[in-house]
């Protein structure tokens, strides 16, 4: 694991939520921490935490090396979900990011 600081430590009741209307929209997003199973990352506009699970990361190959090095960088994301109660989870594919 790599990290700023790792999302995956604060309890899920405390991230924050997403309004259900940002589901399909695109967001900014910090990229916070990295991981094998994907990446934590806080939504600028909505200030609260989401996660990209590691299909969902990169049109190419994740790997953490990779990922680790976009760590304080702000992206363009698209929301995939935003259960109450659960982690949001979003999309950094640029495939699956409307334009």
């Amino acid at each position: 694991m790599v990290r700023s600081i790792d999302i995956h430590d604060i309890p899920v009741a405390e991230w924050g939520e997403l309004p259900k209307s940002l589901i399909g929209q695109v967001v900014d997003v910090e990229i916070l921490c990295v991981h094998p199973f994907g990446v934590g990352v806080r939504v600028v506009a909505a200030d609260s935490y989401g996660h990209v699970n590691a299909p969902h990361v990169t049109d190419g190959l994740f790997t953490v090396e990779e990922a680790s090095k976009e760590i304080g960088s702000q992206q363009k994301a698209v929301v995939l979900a935003a259960p109450v109660g659960w982690q949001p989870t979003l999309s950094l594919r640029q495939s699956e990011i409307p334009s």
